[in-house]
């Protein structure tokens, strides 16, 4: 048994695999972000186009997308926050790490996720970094602060 890479801690095949490969449709903007986060382990730039709308598109390239994707070596991810969604909006918070070349990055992203007309499918629509003061404890739940650990930059 494959776990997910989105680190559920649930098997692949009963997590994202059915929305990566068309077979359901996440149902909250938690399970999107997370297939989304799956997709980009896989290199899955067609997925990640199908589940995106607006802005988010607008410069997409979806080749060097995939090959950044396929040149990191993805390292885990967390939810922070994802509270109930709304009916046509919902928002995640969450750390993605991984290693490029040799130095271990992460992205820190409140994703915001809407509804499209009288879809019922979710889509990523804009994303924000927020702002951690460097004092503060990481938001990764470490118990480092945040300039030690997901804020550190050499």
């Amino acid at each position: 048994m494959m776990l997910c890479p989105c680190q559920s801690q649930k098997p692949y095949a009963d997590c994202c695999e059915p929305f990566i490969t068309g077979h359901a449709r996440p149902q909250t903007p938690e399970q999107l972000m997370r297939s989304r986060y799956t997709a980009y382990t896989q290199a899955n730039s067609d997925y990640i186009v199908d589940t995106m709308q607006g802005k988010p598109l607008e410069g997409y390239d979806k080749e060097s997308s995939k090959q950044w994707a396929q040149s990191v070596h993805w390292l885990g991810l967390a939810v922070l926050d994802a509270p109930k969604a709304q009916a046509k909006k919902g928002f995640v918070e969450f750390i993605a790490s991984y290693e490029e070349n040799g130095i271990v990055k992460k992205i820190h992203e409140r994703s915001e996720f809407a509804r499209s007309g009288d879809e019922s499918r979710w889509y990523y629509v804009a994303g924000q970094t927020p702002k951690v003061e460097r004092n503060a404890a990481c938001p990764c739940g470490s118990g480092k602060k945040f300039k030690k650990c997901c804020g550190f930059q050499e």
